[in-house]
C-alpha cells in the first residue's frame, strides 16, 4: 500500500454509494415511452455493473490486498477472502430464493434462468459493463444482467467490515 492510500477503500466506497444513489433515482422514474424505458434500463444496468466493480474493489482493499487493475466482476469476486465470498454467496442465494414470479418470469420467457449461485450469476453478467458501454460497436451482441440487488449486499458487507462507515440512523 502506498503512503496516503489508507483512506482509499473508503474513497472507493463513497464513489460507489454515489452511483448507487443515482441508480435509485433512475429506478423511480416511470415512463410509457419504449425508447426511454430501454435507455433507463441500459443506464441503470451500466451503473449497477460499475457500482459492483467498485464495491468489490473496495472489499478487496479492506481485506488488505492491492487494488486490482481488472474489471471482470467474477475475477474480482474471486479475489475476495473465502469468508467474504461465502457471506456474499449466502446473501445471493437467499435473495434469489425470495424472488417473486413477476421478477423471474420475464427472464424465463427469454430462456434466462436467474442463477441461485453467485459465481454463476457473476459469470453471466461479468462483462455487462463492457458490453453496454460498447454496444454501438457490436449492436447485435446480447448480454444478461440481473445483478441489480448485489450492490446493496456488497454495501452491507462493507458496513460489517467497516461499521464506522455506516451512517447514523
Amino acid at each position: 500500500m502506498m503512503a496516503g492510500d489508507d483512506d482509499e477503500p473508503e474513497r472507493i466506497f463513497r464513489q460507489a454509494i454515489s452511483l448507487l444513489t443515482a441508480q435509485q433515482i433512475l429506478k423511480e422514474k416511470k415512463t410509457d415511452d419504449h425508447d426511454e424505458a430501454v435507455a433507463l434500463v441500459m443506464t441503470t444496468s451500466l451503473l449497477q455493473a460499475f457500482t459492483i466493480e467498485l464495491l468489490l474493489k473496495c472489499l478487496i482493499r479492506i481485506e488488505g490486498r492491492s487494488r486490482p487493475q481488472i474489471h471482470d466482476l467474477l475475477c474480482l469476486f474471486n479475489l475476495l477472502s473465502a469468508p467474504t465470498r461465502e457471506r456474499l454467496e449466502a446473501m445471493w442465494r437467499d435473495h434469489v430464493q425470495c424472488l417473486p414470479a413477476e421478477t423471474t418470469e420475464p427472464f424465463e420467457k427469454i430462456g434466462v434462468r436467474i442463477e441461485p449461485e453467485l459465481t454463476a450469476a457473476l459469470a453471466a453478467g461479468r462483462r455487462a459493463f463492457q458490453r453496454i458501454r460498447y454496444l454501438h460497436e457490436e449492436p447485435g451482441e446480447d448480454f444478461v444482467f440481473y445483478l441489480g440487488a448485489l450492490p446493496k449486499m456488497l454495501k452491507k458487507v462493507a458496513f460489517e467490515l467497516r461499521p464506522e462507515w455506516a451512517e447514523p440512523c
